[in-house]
């Protein structure tokens, strides 16, 4: 049973994660053609932040999906990812679109979000480390 629930578990951030990466390219092909942000201000240096990490964490999402039944630090690695993009990315671009709202919060807990994801990774790897015959 427990099989069966770590897959269809990978199959949902699989498919978030193409949908971030999607709404990566999406947005990008948007930024160039449509939308009127003059290069080097600060609203399009926040689009292409936003852009990036979604991009970068997004492919991390792919693998982490794949290996979520290695330990507890993967799968908590792939739930706080998830959130913490959703957030932080989302974050900066309501800044870009909207500009500031009672929602700018969202920016900075969705940034400790993925810092918190990488620092899971981290955890995983030193137990890995550490279970390997010497």
């Amino acid at each position: 049973m427990r099989t069966v629930n770590t897959l269809s578990k990978a199959h949902i951030y699989l498919v978030i994660a193409a949908i971030y990466g999607l709404a990566a390219v999406v947005l990008g092909a948007m930024g160039s053609h449509t939308l009127d942000l003059e290069k080097g201000t600060k609203l399009y240096v926040l689009f292409e932040q936003a852009l990036l990490y979604m991009m970068i964490h997004s492919l991390l999402l792919i693998w982490l999906s794949s290996h979520l039944q290695d330990s507890f630090w993967i799968r908590s690695a792939a739930l706080v990812l998830t959130v913490g993009v959703l957030l932080f990315c989302g974050g900066l671009l309501l800044l870009v679109f909207v500009g500031q709202t009672i929602f700018s919060w969202l920016t900075p807990v969705g940034g400790s979000f993925i810092i918190l994801a990488w620092l899971n990774l981290v955890i995983h790897g030193f137990q890995k480390i550490r279970s390997k015959p010497q």
